[in-house]
């Protein structure tokens, strides 16, 4: 399977950049593979401090130097260095073969926008569009991780029970190696909650404890402390099935950490403490939401943006 998904990432046809970060070092492509639609990201990975051959030993890391600038005791080079897939890598690249016209946008530079989603907004035309993303087996990569059909060999904990039980797996986003870039996934069992939006006071135990799980397995897995891990769900989600990111503190996380998408678990949990407080039956449901949309998501082209210019939403 492996040497099948090299031949295609070596038959990829380029045919424009779709966005690049000279701060992130991200490039994203797309293409063709065998005429269909495809697109490679690809990410300079960090230094290897594990066995770091380049600090160790300079005369055999640094392959080629190019001196650009010297001004008394400072001195600036252009240099390649001694790399390899397992040890050393270059770069992170990932492959989405094939991919749809949702993937190029999202993986397209783009305006960002700040939108307010009121209940009334949520009620009216987001679940509409949440019906539809759910449908035409747009989450069936998910079912097969939770069937153990797909990336059952990279599972670091699983809870089997289907009502709070969850996976726990490296994200694609992780070299697998440098651990202040550690990402991982939780992916839940039950299959009732889309979003943060379905949460209520009742779901306040089922938080705490797949919390409480996450931060052992981690910690005993990858020997962090828990005051070393970010804990966040995004809203909106890229998929609507309810799962929750896990990433070392000190992780540059770029957009998907942008304030009004990216949300502490912790804050979830408080936020659903003073709900049950209050004693009223409300849940995210109820609440006004801001948030940042990119002008090619469907949200802001088929909601947000007519409802801004006084129409319709076509949703």
């Amino acid at each position: 399977m492996a040497e099948i998904a090299e031949q295609d990432l070596r038959a990829f046809k380029f045919e424009r950049i779709l966005n690049e970060d000279t701060g992130r070092k991200t490039l994203n492509l797309l293409g063709t593979i065998k005429g269909l639609p495809a697109i490679i990201t690809a990410e300079k990975t960090a230094f290897n401090t594990t066995s770091p051959s380049l600090f160790v030993s300079p005369s055999e890391g640094l392959l080629s130097l190019t001196l650009l600038q010297k001004n008394d005791i400072y001195h600036w080079f252009l240099s390649t260095i001694s790399q390899s897939p397992t040890s050393n890598a270059a770069a992170k690249v990932n492959l989405i073969y094939p991919c749809t016209d949702a993937h190029i946008k999202k993986y397209s530079a783009q305006q960002l926008h700040m939108v307010v989603e009121t209940p009334e907004i949520y009620e009216k035309y987001v679940t509409r569009y949440i019906t539809q993303k759910t449908k035409g087996g747009r989450l069936n990569w998910v079912y097969n991780i939770l069937d153990h059909k797909a990336e059952s060999e990279k599972i670091v904990f699983e809870d089997e029970d289907r009502e709070v039980g969850f996976i726990l797996l490296p994200d694609l986003k992780w070299d697998l190696v440098t651990m202040t870039s550690l990402y991982l996934s939780v992916i839940v069992h039950r299959t009732d909650i889309r979003s943060i939006r379905d949460f209520t006071p009742i779901h306040i135990p089922f938080l705490t404890s797949l919390r409480s799980k996450v931060l052992t397995a981690v910690s005993q897995k990858y020997s962090l402390p828990a005051d070393l891990l970010k804990i966040y769900v995004h809203y909106q989600p890229s998929y609507y099935h309810f799962h929750v990111h896990v990433v070392h503190i000190s992780h540059d996380m770029g957009g998907s950490a942008t304030v009004g998408k990216a949300i502490l678990l912790d804050d979830v949990i408080q936020t659903l403490r003073l709900m049950e407080k209050g004693g009223s039956l409300i849940g995210y449901k109820d609440l006004e939401m801001t948030y940042v949309l990119g002008e090619e998501h469907d949200l802001w082209k088929k909601i947000f943006e007519p409802l801004g210019k006084g129409e319709e939403p076509t949703i």
